[in-house]
């Protein structure tokens, strides 16, 4: 039995037609994220894109038009190829970038593939957007760095005994394999069915053979066969192959003013690169910044006091002394240093004397200071337990390291320090858990670094969507914003 429609509703017909069919463009809500993206890649010079564009075969789909879906993709969380392809096909806001065309997850996947060196030009002139609209005062820079998974397999890591093992467990079962073959695909077939690598041992001997070797002409002890530049580092307490993401971000409005990729674990070799492409990425010096203990060594705070960059840099044992580590009557600093002879001099008033150079790989040597009668001291047992007496070390920059501490442990220094955490910090957070962006998925050091520029592009549009709803200016920052 059918039920009568209440009278006190509106009408509803699905197949009711507009005699002028609404445009995509007023389905979208002015402010939607969508429009931001889309007026920004309008913004953009895009000639290094156009410049690659075939004049033969087959036309392309614009540039412009893969630049927004794909940026709009990731800034919504969407990383996958064959998700986005669906999206261009249901999502409203896609349709709306996409002008109802549709690329396939290939032509999508392609695309961000070939363009990765020239997503540094665009994340640059997005900087430079942010600047215009004021977002960037560069007043401070903060810079650091998280792990984020690679794709690759842990168990598909090897060292030089388990690729010998590999190669020689195919060469025994080469045969075997291709008569296994023979009978899956029949003599009269070539196996084309299936990837060649995957069907033929003797690929799979030949890229053991190639990892190998690049084993060999690295330093490392282990090499991962899915992405070989990918290495093993500690991540949320488990090691796991992964790379080292790097951002320096700009105190005002949390914008990424530079970003980078390393296989390093260690943050150390890092800030100076960072430094000098937020420098060129800004057209402008940094006046200010701030890193953790990773970043520290003499090296580095020289480096910062040459540029006439006022940084905080705490080393790891400030850090350390900072978090509550007890620090007893015979530490280091318990001890004087006397500039004129070259020496220390412990709480006892024995004196420390030159010992020899340690020497470093790469850097300059330590300075070892050793006492001379220390088995005869009434805290020989507690200063130190060797025969040989104390010995203490001493940087070459340890005037710098010093000077860094005073720093930090002014009331303006701890000020100053404590913007690091909540300008660095949460666009990781951001990208990790808003993003949801936890791994990546291209492989090689140069796509993995292209993909993360990606990824800090899309964090950079969304502050932008986010400023401009809250400001009363227009995109280029040169008008206002119309009246509502």
């Amino acid at each position: 039995m059918k039920v009568p429609t209440p009278g006190n509703v509106r009408p509803y017909n699905q197949d009711q037609m507009d005699l002028f069919p609404p445009s995509v463009q007023s389905l979208i809500c002015d402010d939607h994220l969508c429009r931001v993206v889309n007026d920004v890649v309008k913004e953009l010079n895009l000639s290094c894109l156009y410049k690659k564009v075939s004049r033969e075969g087959n036309p392309p789909y614009h540039p412009a038009m893969m630049l927004k879906i794909i940026f709009y993709a990731y800034a919504k969380g969407l990383f996958s190829s064959r998700k986005i392809a669906e999206a261009v096909k249901e999502n409203l806001p896609f349709i709306f970038l996409a002008a109802w065309q549709k690329p396939d997850f290939r032509t999508i996947s392609d695309f961000r593939k070939n363009n990765i060196k020239e997503l540094d030009i665009l994340f640059a002139q997005i900087v430079q957007l942010c600047k215009q609209l004021g977002m960037v005062k560069i007043g401070h820079v903060a810079i650091d760095g998280t792990k984020i998974k690679a794709n690759a397999s842990d168990a598909r890591t090897y060292d030089s005994e388990r690729i010998e093992e590999e190669i020689k467990r195919w060469l025994e079962q080469a045969e075997a394999v291709d008569q296994k073959e023979d009978q899956l695909y029949g003599s009269d077939k070539t196996g084309n069915e299936i990837p060649e690598d995957i069907r033929d041992p003797k690929k799979r001997i030949e890229k053991l053979k190639k990892l190998k070797k690049q084993l060999e002409q690295g330093d490392r002890e282990k090499i991962n066969k899915t992405d070989p530049d990918a290495v093993f580092m500690k991540m949320s307490g488990s090691i796991k192959t992964a790379y080292n993401a790097q951002a320096a971000v700009d105190s005002t409005h949390q914008v990424v003013v530079a970003s980078d990729v390393t296989n390093d674990a260690a943050d150390v070799d890092q800030l100076l690169p960072m430094i000098d492409q937020a420098e060129e990425n800004l057209s402008e010096q940094i006046d200010q910044c701030s890193a953790d203990a990773g970043y520290s060594s003499g090296e580095n705070l020289k480096a910062m006091e040459n540029r006439k960059i006022d940084a905080y840099i705490p080393d790891r044992e400030y850090q350390a002394q900072q978090r509550g580590k007890p620090v007893n009557d015979f530490h280091k600093d318990s001890f004087v240093y006397d500039e004129k002879l070259d020496s220390y001099i412990c709480i006892e008033g024995q004196r420390l004397s030159f010992s020899h150079l340690q020497q470093r790989k790469g850097k300059a040597p330590l300075r070892i200071y050793r006492g001379g009668n220390c088995h005869a001291c009434r805290f020989f047992g507690i200063c130190t337990k060797s025969k040989t007496g104390r010995s203490i070390s001493r940087h070459p920059y340890e005037k710098e390291l010093r000077q860094m501490r005073q720093k930090l442990d002014s009331e303006s220094g701890k000020a100053i320090y404590g913007k690091r955490k909540y300008t660095v910090e949460p666009p990781f957070g951001h990208i990790k858990t808003i993003m949801g962006f936890t791994n990546f998925l291209l492989r090689g050091k140069q796509k993995v670094r292209g993909e993360f520029k990606l990824v800090t592009i899309a964090h950079n549009l969304r502050k932008i969507w986010l400023y401009l709803k809250t400001s009363n200016k227009c995109l280029t920052g040169m008008c206002p914003a119309p009246a509502n």
